[in-house]
């Protein structure tokens, strides 16, 4: 077993003091399938209180529904000064390195706001946080960007919407870099009116020296149309050719939806070919060296070297209806993926599966 896995298991038993709950899962939630027992894996799940191991899903205790925002899931992931991380909503950071790696936290920021994502500044990489109004007693809290640093797993305030010449009380809902410019969504409500701001700027604003304000000069404001145009994904013919290398196989008329991350980017880009039916949704690694893709019903897609024309596959335990993978990183041979139980717009069980993958696929 790779180093890895240990240090998972450290995490569990850093944070399983609490006991299950909830109904058990049905017969069909045991979702781990011999040959990938074999190769050396392992499941994780989420509590209010931290991660959790479990000896097989079977063992997984039942959550009660909530909306997504207020879950305990992964929201995103990111590679913040080398080290693979993940970031769980009303959790913290957890992240994957045997010298650095754990969770890092901070109750009073995420305990009661939304984790929305990781984000590259001017400043270094940022967490957004935001509150959701419709389920949130206090929206008095503007802060929507956090930095995080990764050396030392500290986070400390960078930004509120007060900053951005907005209400005090907005929440920045959507945030997005799209070529050369950031695009931000902010939502705000007060008499029971909710109105929405949309804006355009080139990079988050530093203080002017003079007055002490952030200078929000290149800054625009855009109506709801002009924002939609900006942040639709990009066409399939538009992704990078080491994707679409990967994906060729795939049938012409099937839908893709693919967001993918580099460890270049400031945020993840999103890329879709049109077909039939549903799109297929998936994430994607890219890098100078590989390239990996991951559906949402475990299929991975892996170039460990985007010289080769050869593309391996593998799939991961079939999960039961309701159920997806999602976020996932790759450390050396070990491939750590969320998963979680979807019902709508809510979510239920959440956690992560961990496999040592075959000597094949290198």
């Amino acid at each position: 077993m790779s180093r890895i896995l240990p240090l998972l298991l450290t995490l569990v038993m850093v944070f399983s003091g609490c006991a299950k709950n909830g109904s058990a899962p049905s017969e069909s939630a045991k979702t781990a399938s011999p040959e990938a027992e074999s190769r050396g894996s392992a499941w994780y799940w989420f509590s209010d209180s931290g991660i959790h191991m479990a000896p097989s899903p079977a063992d997984i205790p039942g959550r009660a529904f909530v909306p997504w925002t207020e879950a305990v899931r992964v929201a995103d992931v990111a590679v913040i000064d080398g080290v693979p991380s993940f970031l769980i909503n009303r959790i913290g950071v957890l992240a994957i390195s045997d010298s650095k790696g754990g969770v890092r936290t901070d109750p009073d920021r995420f305990a009661k706001l939304t984790a929305g994502g990781f984000y590259r500044t001017e400043n270094g990489t940022a967490v957004r946080l935001y509150r959701n109004s419709f389920f949130a007693e206090d929206t008095k809290s503007g802060l929507f960007m956090a930095l995080y640093e990764g050396s030392s797993g500290a986070f400390s305030d960078l930004l509120y919407a007060a900053d951005f010449g907005l209400p005090p009380q907005a929440q920045c809902v959507a945030l997005d870099r799209v070529g050369t410019m950031w695009y931000a969504a902010f939502k705000s409500e007060k008499a029971g009116k909710v109105d929405f701001a949309y804006l355009e700027f080139p990079a988050f604003p530093g203080r002017n020296p003079e007055t002490g304000a952030y200078d929000l000069s290149k800054f625009r404001k855009l109506e709801t149309a002009a924002y939609q145009d900006s942040v639709a994904p990009f066409g399939w013919s538009q992704a990078p050719d080491q994707l679409r290398s990967l994906l060729s196989a795939l049938p012409q008329e099937t839908s893709i939806s693919v967001r993918a991350r580099s460890r270049a980017d400031r945020s993840p880009q999103s890329y879709v070919r049109e077909g039939t039916g549903d799109p297929l949704l998936a994430k994607a690694w890219l890098s100078d060296d590989a390239t990996s893709v991951l559906f949402a019903d475990g299929t991975f897609y892996f170039r460990p070297d985007n010289s080769m024309d050869t593309v391996k596959t593998l799939r991961l335990p079939a999960l039961s209806a309701g159920y997806v993978y999602g976020d996932f990183v790759l450390v050396g041979r070990r491939l750590i993926v969320a998963w979680e139980e979807q019902r709508f717009f809510e979510t239920g069980r959440a956690g992560l599966y961990e496999i040592s993958l075959p000597e094949g696929l290198f």
